[in-house]
Order: C-alpha cells, then structure tokens, then sequence
C-alpha cells in the first residue's frame, strides 16, 4: 500500500493594514496610564484602528495572497477566517471573502479563539484536508 501524507502548507500571503494608528501615547492622553506601563505588560506600542468594515480589510488581504500565490478563487477548497471582530453577526466573515474572491462552492467558517484564532485556523484547515 502507497500512504501519501497530505498536510498544508502556506503558498500565498497577504496583508491588508488601515493607516490610522493609536498610540500608547495616545491612550495616556485620556487613560491614566503610560507607554512605557503598556509595553512593560503587553509588549503592545501601536494599535491599527479601521473605520473600512472587516470584510472589506480581509478580501483585500485575499485577493493579496490569491495573487502572491499564482491562485484564483475557483481554485480553493476551503476558506478559515480566523478573528474575534465582526461587521456582523451572520452571516460569517469566510462566506463573504468566499463571495468576492469567486470561490462559491467552497466551505467558509470563522474560528473564533481571540489571539490564537490563526493557529487555530490553521489546524482547523490542515484537519480538514
């Protein structure tokens, strides 16, 4: 008997980042609060802070690694958004970017595991293959 081991594999990225930033500095403007306490236990220093909808940010990032990857949306199998913020409730952020990415027939979710929601993700994913 012939096994093949099937697994995945990260061929294609994208990123898709809003201009505007709040700063440490920012938030001791009206929080009392400093950067330097911030940084001491998050590590954080900036945060992005959008006013475009998630699933305008996340297509774009899409579309961004379909391209990186040489791949278009017909092509995929199987769409896993990994996030804890939503434009809205339903219907999911997956079945969106699987709408505008021309991937219909495709399965969509949404992992919801706040900041390990990409290794859950991927895990979800790589499970499914």
């Amino acid at each position: 008997m012939n096994a093949q081991t099937r697994g995945a594999a990260i061929v294609g990225w994208g990123k898709c980042l809003p201009p505007a930033t709040l700063t440490n500095a920012d938030i001791a403007t009206f929080l009392d609060t400093s950067d330097e306490w911030i940084i001491s236990r998050t590590g954080i220093r900036e945060r992005r802070v959008s006013h475009v909808p998630l699933g305008e940010l996340m297509y774009v990032a899409s579309a961004r690694a379909l391209a990186c990857a040489g791949l278009e949306g017909r092509q995929i199998e199987l769409i896993v958004s990994g996030t804890t913020s939503y434009d809205d409730q339903a219907p999911n952020v997956a079945s969106g970017i699987q709408r505008r990415i021309g991937a219909e027939g495709c399965a969509a979710m949404d992992v919801n595991t706040a900041c390990t929601s990409f290794l859950y993700s991927l895990s979800t994913a790589t499970a499914m293959i």
